[in-house]
């Protein structure tokens, strides 16, 4: 009976022990979750609505598990966890150090809020704006007003930005502009996100390119490129822009519109797909698909592929006639910035305008000459047609003046649609069209 007892007792006994020791850790943990105060050269504490307030004074430094917190002032509210900090604020957390005028700094939720020249800097990356908070838990800064972004290679301002360190992710927020500092290029947008471990972004709402460049000769070439979706890829071997969907570009004497275009830096390698249509000066071609090749950022080589048609005004006081050239595919020489000579494969047709100069200097038409072959040489002298050669199946047929006069339209090749109105750009680096 007595030991039936006393069994009983030393079990209650183990319980209340294990519920006392369970209560004793449970109060050592919410104790380490508070934030400790570890320096203060001066500290004064009050009772303010029976909650504990503490103000600190000069050199303050805090911890709160694995973050550090600086600042010159600070009223701590003890029973909020909850810390109101003033004057050089800083917050550290591993190799994150995020700096402010003041903010405040949340111990449960471990959420500093910043306000006032508020700075995170992060390795190679440095993030600014005028207010910031820093989520420490799930490493989430997010910046307002006035934000800048800084790395090694690109500068990013916005109106909002949300930067996810574990994930190396950004995402940016209205007025976004985008500066890689390698090759001059800066986009536009109102949204944008960054994936810098997969080295690949994309940008949305209105994408601009501007690209401003010099040439040798001291003259300022800028590209612009819009699109509605731009997306960037930036691998070590191969760096590759691309626009989607109503895309222009203009560039010098250069213009054109496409469905998608796919930029190659490291290449000089452009290439334009769905219904592409370039101009140079007054010549525009077009075809199923066009690849520019640059040298120095410089036309070298078009190459047309499929339906490939170039069109270049006759004269301009014979506003409707027009040299124009067809066939399966197209290359197209450049020298100097002008075309240097065309070759044509496949089915390849001509039609040009003949002008015949009098005793006087004056400049006389004389007829059209419709030409079709395998394949047609053109090679041209100062942007004018200087000599033809056709090679294989060749047919040719020759219309006098008298028959094309006032009726140029009619001999037009099939497919002909020269575009008059053509997109350039402004002072403002705004695209405008023009005829």
């Amino acid at each position: 009976m007595f030991m039936n007892a006393f069994l009983q007792f030393l079990k209650y006994r183990t319980i209340f022990l294990l519920l006392n020791l369970f209560s004793i850790a449970q109060m050592l943990s919410q104790q380490s979750k508070l934030i400790q105060l570890i320096h203060a050269d001066s500290l004064v504490g009050r009772k303010y609505d029976s909650k504990t307030v503490r103000e600190l004074i000069g050199n303050v430094q805090l911890k709160h598990e694995n973050i550090y917190v600086w600042c010159d002032r600070a009223i701590q509210y003890v029973d909020e966890n909850r810390i109101e900090a003033y004057g050089n604020l800083k917050v550290k957390q591993d190799t994150l150090l995020l700096e402010a005028d003041q903010g405040v700094y949340l111990g449960d939720k471990k959420i500093a809020i910043c306000e006032g020249n508020v700075k995170l800097t992060d390795g190679r990356t440095s993030l600014e704006a005028k207010y910031g908070n820093y989520d420490t838990q799930k490493k989430l800064a997010i910046f307002k007003s006035n934000v800048k972004l800084v790395d090694s290679t690109t500068i990013i301002t916005s109106d909002e930005l949300f930067y996810y360190r574990t994930d190396k992710k950004s995402i940016a927020v209205g007025n976004v502009a985008i500066k890689n500092l390698e090759n001059n290029i800066t986009i536009y947008g109102g949204y944008f996100e960054n994936y810098d471990s997969a080295k690949y972004s994309v940008i949305k709402t209105n994408p601009k390119l501007v690209q401003i460049d010099t040439s040798s000769d001291g003259k300022v070439d800028t590209l612009i490129v819009i699109g509605k979706f731009m997306e960037a890829f930036r691998d070590t071997s191969v760096s590759m822009f691309s626009a989607t969907d109503s895309v222009v570009i203009v560039r010098g004497d250069l213009s054109a519109v496409c469905g998608d275009v796919f930029y190659y830096d490291k290449k000089d390698l452009i290439i334009l797909w769905r219904n592409p249509i370039v101009w140079y000066e007054n010549s525009q071609i077009s075809g199923d698909s066009i690849v520019v090749k640059l040298i120095d950022r410089k036309i070298d080589e078009v190459f047309i592929y499929g339906s490939a048609f170039a069109i270049d005004p006759a004269d301009s006081a014979y506003p409707e006639r027009f040299n124009q050239l067809k066939g399966k595919t197209m290359r197209i020489k450049f020298k100097e910035n002008k075309i240097d000579e065309v070759y044509v494969e496949k089915n390849a047709v001509s039609l040009y305008y003949i002008f015949e100069t009098g005793e006087t200097g004056e400049k006389k038409p004389n007829g059209v000459n419709h030409v079709s072959g395998d394949s047609v040489w053109i090679k041209f002298k100062d942007g004018k047609m200087q000599r033809i050669k056709i090679v294989g199946g060749i047919e040719g047929v020759y219309y006098p003046e008298e028959l094309i006069a006032g009726k140029e339209s009619s001999f037009n090749l099939e497919g002909f649609n020269y575009v008059k109105r053509k997109p350039k750009k402004n002072a403002k680096l705004e695209i405008v069209w023009a005829k």
